[in-house]
């Protein structure tokens, strides 16, 4: 399924063409000097200026288009509409594709392609349909696309005399689908197959847009390591061909990619490189949105609020201006809610989180609506790519040899049955290997509750051995002498009534000790009424101090969760909050629980002074480590954002979480 707030290199064409894109500036002026040579023969001519146009789409903007559409008026007097005619405006097809005019560019591929079929120009047909492949991907109809890049394929693989640089893009392409799809291993599998071809034909913005596709696909594998390797590659090979809009889409990706990684240093230098403008580039909206709101969330990570805003502030101008790119926007408003939040404004950070679920909840809502279609999609993948490797194998087979045997046959079938063979092996291996990875897991989990219990156990008995030896044992020494006086014959009657009333208030104060030792272990409200109204219990006692005031807000919960994720929620609140209450100096504690589409998030944010979180991170005390092993028998995801010498604290849980009704 196609991710709304992913940025896929979907931009890639390649005409066949002998000139590598992007040369220096020396090589373009010397094919402009050859289309004006009037004393050169038109075909030449026109070969230069469609070769020079191709590399002005991805390097001079603008100014491409115009260039296009003036030598396509001057083909039209000089030459008609021949076969150079309709390979030039191939170019202003792919500039509109470029720029995301998917329509403009689907009209004038659908003419260059009816032509081509009408005059029998087979390499022009073959590059129509991949171009037009590109523009139903780009449109995110994978099915037409698919089946244009496939017979593209079919065709520059049909001629026995056909070079790799006619097909490659197809192969390219169709890694691209698989991409999208979220076919990952598929997809690498036809990237590594088109970046080896690129390669040995020297193609610097081929091997550039191999490898930016490679990053992605192991990006969102998880694999960092091999991801970064890719996007390096992808920066050099861009910057040599000069594919400009290559070389600062990459940027920002891999300086996405460091921010993941808490490597700010790094990221914000690429997403700085990015958004340069030096060498003439102005990236579009979609690409500008994405480099600022990752820049602003770099800098909300960092405390760097002001620095955050003004990166924030510049993609709601974006935003602004192009209402159509909402969808895009989820990080953005994230920071917003974070920069507010951290400046102490809960009303625009309320303001723009309520902004940020209700957009997760849409963008949510629009997947799931494809979910169906996109799983059709992959089977129909699935089955093209079988048809195009038995029509590899058929054409091998008929360029190979032109008589059929029985021993050719017997090969065939005996590869076939090995294949089946090897396949159904692997498939067991990993169904195996699966199941032995969820058992282990469970072992873990186990493990872990187990570990954590008896943890958890061993401190509630020393904490409450300590409260009953210095809490009961003055009271009971107390007691103890009153006792011993009243035995006294000789006490008088006065002195006996005052050590009944001390001894009546020791035991009242007695009682209380044991109703907080009580609370403690587990609070009466959280087994009867539920978290919720514990947390409100837990308010109450603490603003009864009128010395810091702690609110509690619910948002989709349920009137009652599970016990135990309502006792790990209930644990992990008191726990923080009594460390806000000894070190944070905060006058303002603000809980924020929710719940959407599956997901459940607990949020403790404070005004009090901030510190180093690998203080508590790197900690061995038992305090942040119960709130960790709490967190983790949650399934959940554990962060903290606060810096020292800034103001303000975040500690954000959020887990699954599917209400089971009783």
């Amino acid at each position: 399924m196609k991710k709304l707030y992913s940025i896929s290199f979907l931009f890639v064409f390649l005409v066949g063409t002998s000139l590598a894109l992007g040369k220096q500036q020396s090589s373009a002026d010397s094919l402009e000097q050859v289309f004006q040579n009037q004393n050169l023969p038109d075909s030449i001519r026109y070969r230069a200026i469609q070769q020079r146009t191709f590399s002005m789409i991805f390097s001079d903007g603008e100014e491409s288009k115009s260039k296009i559409q003036e030598v396509l008026k001057t083909a039209e007097k000089e030459v008609g509409k021949s076969r150079i005619y309709f390979e030039i405006l191939q170019n202003l097809g792919i500039y509109y594709d470029v720029h995301q005019q998917t329509d403009s560019s689907l009209i004038i591929f659908s003419q260059i392609l009816e032509e081509s079929q009408k005059q029998g120009w087979k390499a022009l047909e073959q590059r129509s349909f991949n171009n037009l492949g590109m523009n139903r991907l780009n449109s995110s109809d994978y099915k037409a696309a698919i089946d244009y890049f496939s017979k593209s394929l079919e065709i520059g693989r049909s001629d026995p005399n056909a070079l790799e640089a006619n097909f490659v893009s197809s192969i390219s392409n169709l890694g691209l689908a698989n991409q999208e799809l979220e076919l990952y291993e598929q997809a690498i599998k036809y990237h590594l197959e088109a970046l080896e071809i690129r390669k040995r034909l020297k193609d610097s913005n081929g091997i550039a847009i191999s490898s930016a596709n490679l990053g992605i696909c192991y990006r969102l594998m998880g694999e960092e390591k091999q991801a970064e390797r890719y996007y390096r590659q992808a920066i050099e090979n861009a910057k040599t061909a000069g594919n400009k809009v290559l070389f600062h889409r990459v940027h920002d990706n891999l300086g996405a990619l460091y921010i993941g990684q808490k490597n700010y240093e790094k990221g914000l230098l690429m997403l700085t490189i990015a958004l340069d403008d030096s060498d003439g580039f102005t990236p579009d909206p979609k690409m500008e949105l994405s480099i600022v709101s990752n820049a602003a969330t770099a800098h909300v990570d960092l405390g760097q609020s002001e620095k955050a805003l003004e990166f924030a502030e510049r993609g709601l101008k974006v935003l602004e201006n192009n209402p159509e790119l909402v969808n895009y926007s989820l990080t953005l408003k994230n920071a917003l809610a974070k920069i507010f939040f951290r400046k102490g404004d809960f009303e625009k950070g309320n303001a723009y989180l309520d902004e940020y679920q209700e957009l997760s909840k849409q963008v949510f809502n629009e997947e799931n609506a494809q979910l169906l279609t996109d799983l059709q999609v992959q089977y129909d993948l699935e089955k093209k790519e079988s048809q195009i490797a038995l029509q590899n194998a058929e054409l091998q087979e008929k360029n190979a040899t032109l008589q059929r045997n029985y021993f050719a046959f017997a090969a065939l079938g005996l590869l076939l049955v090995l294949l089946i063979a090897i396949f159904i092996f692997y498939q067991n291996r990993n169904r195996r290997k699966q199941e032995l990875l969820v058992k282990d897991r469970e072992l873990k989990v186990k493990e872990a509750f187990i570990q954590a219990s008896l943890e958890s156990q061993e401190q509630e008995r020393r904490r409450m051995a300590q409260d009953l030896h210095d809490g009961f044992g003055q009271y009971i020494s107390a007691l103890r002498m009153y006792v011993s006086q009243l035995k006294n014959n000789q006490a008088k009657e006065e002195l006996k009534t005052e050590l009944v009333s001390r001894t009546d208030s020791v035991l009242d104060e007695m009682s209380k000790e044991i109703s907080n030792v009580v609370y403690d272990l587990m609070p009466a409200t959280l087994i009867r009424f539920g978290l919720i109204s514990a947390l409100e219990d837990l308010a109450h006692r603490i603003n009864a101090g009128e010395k810091i005031k702690l609110e509690i807000e619910s948002q989709d919960l349920p009137d009652r969760m599970d016990e135990l994720v309502e006792i790990n929620l209930f644990r992990i609140c008191q726990e923080w909050i009594n460390n806000v209450l000894k070190y944070a100096k905060a006058s303002h504690i603000m809980l924020i629980l929710s719940q959407n589409q599956g997901i459940a998030k607990l949020q403790i944010l404070d005004d009090g002074k901030g510190f180093d979180p690998n203080v508590f991170q790197h900690s061995k005390r038992n305090g942040w480590k119960n709130i960790t092993t709490r967190a983790e028998l949650l399934n959940g995801k554990l962060e903290l954002f606060t810096q020292d010498g800034q103001q303000g604290t975040e500690l954000l849980v959020t887990f699954p979480y599917v209400h089971r009704a009783n």
